[in-house]
């Protein structure tokens, strides 16, 4: 079996920290599983006696190499690593404002210039990357990057970036793969997966060209590994070899080598590039932008050659300086902060108060409070006063999507997962949401077994889209609200107890508008944008109003008078009628002439009564045991009738009705109702 050696410096110092040599060890059992056996060296360990005699020795640094050479049996087996950063550590750099001077902060100057040389040449080149010196001030910079070493950084930075210790680069795994001659079909399936985690840079391609050149297997598995399309021409532009990538990008299906680039893709003039020695440039081909970069290489030290490769819309750069534009289109994006949200009262400057201090952590919340009240804009509000406001904001509203399609929009599905679904799959939310906050709006109305699968996401901090086997990490913090009390729902069994407690981390409950009496005065003129005055009357109307639409309706009142309105000043005459005429109070009586309006009072008192009976006995109150127990009861109701009577009782809110199975449950408004009129029936 093929073995290697991997050396580094201090034995010591690694079992303080995170273990280098461990973490590439693992970088390379990663890939090549039990094909090979690695053992772990420290230079400060070696000794006249050491003699390493591994196939492979990986070094860190040619300097390290030299210092090893005289203990390696085989000379020829030195390598020195190329190393690299995880893209799921690196992408938040991207959301650093262009420009910035940021401090790269490492433990030795040797080490901060290899981490800004892999930076910059992963394509961070937005921002000014200074490297740390000790003894040195940095007061003027606010953001620091530091490789697993933030405790270094000075404590006056204010935003530090730990991305992680650095891995082995793809080109250093395919110099393994070419020097060991391992590269069985398992191999190639897992270095692929290793691949997707890192980035990797077109020199390592390149320098691992030559070596594979002769092994033409070897060579196209490197080639069509590349999410990126890989074209090698001579100094003419005729095509040597080309990867599975360029054809699909370019939608070629013939054999293209010996025929020249720019009469097979007549569309882009090519020509323009021959001559120079790197080009980077966005393209259009068939309404689809792809970004091209080419390079001019010497083969055998005598021939020139053109190394060129393509990329959908994915280059790194681009892709940051486009972020938020693309989010904003998509609705990904927060759109209101604290400084939006208009406010004069105690109740409410308080809940902000409160509010700014849990957007500096990342635990979940719960905003409760009635509909219209202005959860969502809380929400966003919370996230852009995050450390995540430069990542995505995605909201869904439980109650408007049906329980069929809700678990695939949360959590995604895998192709041909069920009927209709798309050929490609879809991600699921969660997903799309991942390094952001999801906003999950009307949670209550969730169904249970959703609940469930919600609570596995929050503990674990992982889904699986449905019809898949794999497991998804996300990082997501979750941000619910719900207009109904979730203590009352917890008692009648609609709400799981144990999500309520993951939920309700930081709660936020906010007040109804009736309660804000002082913010309805500044909602009114920052609503109508201060084009109007109000007379005192009007204003004295307003806040004796009960808002039952909160926020929201008081929000329309504003639009009805900005529409209407051709004076500058407001009374009351202004206002809709309903504002200013008595409001009404519906009573029992009204309740009772409402349900024998539309059904005979007797059925909807026997169907409330089973719905009592039922819950108090435990049993579910659906409509097969409604149906039964109206029957024991020496009463006949027909299906349709006893559905009109379930929905007619709901909307006057003496019953909630349950998604699936659950049934009916009686509240308590039901219970005073049934109580006072039971004599009467």
């Amino acid at each position: 079996m093929k073995s290697i050696a991997i050396v580094t410096d201090s034995a010591f110092r690694e079992s303080r920290k995170s273990n280098l040599g461990n973490i590439l060890k693992n970088n390379i059992i990663e890939v090549f599983a039990d094909n090979i056996i690695v053992k772990n060296y420290y230079i400060d360990m070696l000794n006249k006696d050491t003699i390493i005699d591994e196939d492979l020795v990986i070094a860190m640094a040619g300097s390290r190499a030299l210092k090893v050479k005289k203990y390696v049996k085989n000379k020829n087996g030195i390598i020195v690593t190329n190393r690299t950063f995880l893209k799921s550590s690196v992408y938040p750099i991207f959301s650093i404002p262009d420009n910035s001077d940021v401090l790269i902060v490492n433990n030795a100057l040797e080490s901060v210039l290899e981490s800004v040389s892999a930076l910059y040449h992963i394509g961070i080149r937005h921002i000014n990357l200074i490297p740390f010196e000790q003894g040195k001030k940095y007061h003027g910079i606010e953001y620091a990057i530091s490789p697993s070493e933030p405790e270094l950084v000075p404590k006056y930075i204010k935003n530090v970036y730990d991305v992680g210790d650095r891995v082995i680069d793809i080109s250093t795994m395919l110099l393994i793969i070419s020097k060991l001659e391992i590269n069985d079909k398992d191999t190639q399936k897992r270095l692929y997966n290793y691949y997707q985690k890192v980035f990797s840079s077109n020199d390592g391609i390149i320098d691992s060209y030559n070596t594979l050149l002769s092994k033409t297997d070897e060579l196209d598995f490197l080639l069509d590994l590349s999410h990126e399309g890989i074209l090698l021409t001579d100094e003419t532009g005729k095509i040597i070899v080309a990867n599975k990538k360029f054809k699909e990008l370019f939608e070629i299906e013939e054999n293209i080598v010996d025929k020249f680039l720019h009469h097979i893709i007549p569309e882009i003039d090519f020509s323009r590039y021959y001559n120079k020695s790197f080009q980077d440039d966005l393209i259009n081909y068939k309404k689809i932008y792809i970004n091209l970069e080419k390079q001019n290489i010497i083969h055998f030290n005598q021939e020139k050659r053109m190394y060129f490769t393509f990329q959908e819309v994915t280059y790194i750069k681009k892709l940051e300086q486009n972020l938020s534009q693309k989010l904003r289109q998509k609705g990904q994006i927060a759109r209101y902060a604290f400084d939006d949200i208009i406010c004069a009262s105690k109740s409410m400057e308080n809940i902000i108060e409160i509010s700014k201090k849990i957007a500096k952590t990342d635990l979940t919340v719960l905003i409760t409070g009635e509909s219209g009240t202005g959860k969502e804009v809380l929400a966003q509000a919370i996230h852009n006063a995050s450390a995540r406001s430069k990542q995505p904001f995605i909201a869904i509203n439980g109650a408007a999507i049906p329980d069929n399609l809700l678990e695939s929009e949360l959590f995604g599905y895998v192709s041909g997962s069920f009927t209709g679904a798309l050929k490609s799959g879809k991600k699921g939310l969660f997903e799309k949401a991942n390094n952001g906050t999801i906003f999950l709006d009307e949670i209550g109305d969730m169904p249970n077994h959703l609940q469930s699968k919600l609570l596995r996401v929050l503990q674990e901090r992982q889904i699986t889209p449905i019809g898949s086997d794999s497991i998804i990490d996300i990082d997501v913090r979750v941000i619910a609200a719900t207009h109904k009390d979730p203590i009352e729902m917890i008692k009648t069994g609609s709400f799981r107890k144990d999500l309520f407690y993951r939920l309700n981390v930081f709660p936020l409950q906010l007040p109804p508008l009736k309660d804000r009496i002082e913010d309805i005065e500044e909602l009114i003129y920052y609503f109508t944008e201060n084009k109007f005055k109000f007379t005192y009357e009007c204003i004295d109307i307003l806040k004796n109003h009960d808002w039952p639409g909160n926020i929201r309706e008081l929000f329309n009142v504003s639009q009805y008078i900005s529409t209407l309105q051709t004076d500058t000043l407001v009374d009351k005459t202004a206002l809709p009628s309903y504002l200013i005429s008595p409001s009404v109070t519906i009573h029992h009586e009204d309740e009772r002439a409402i349900i024998e309006e539309k059904i005979d009072f007797a059925t909807a008192l026997s169907v409330l009564s089973s719905i009592n009976f039922l819950n108090g006995i435990k049993k579910t109150a659906g409509r097969k045991h409604l149906m039964e127990t109206i029957e024991k009861k020496g009463d006949y109701i027909e299906e349709n009738a006893l559905k009109k009577a379930i929905f007619i009782l709901n909307s006057l809110d003496f019953i909630i009705i349950k998604k699936g199975r659950s049934g009916n449950f009686i509240t308590e408004k039901g219970k005073n109702f049934l109580e006072k009129n039971s004599y009467k029936r």
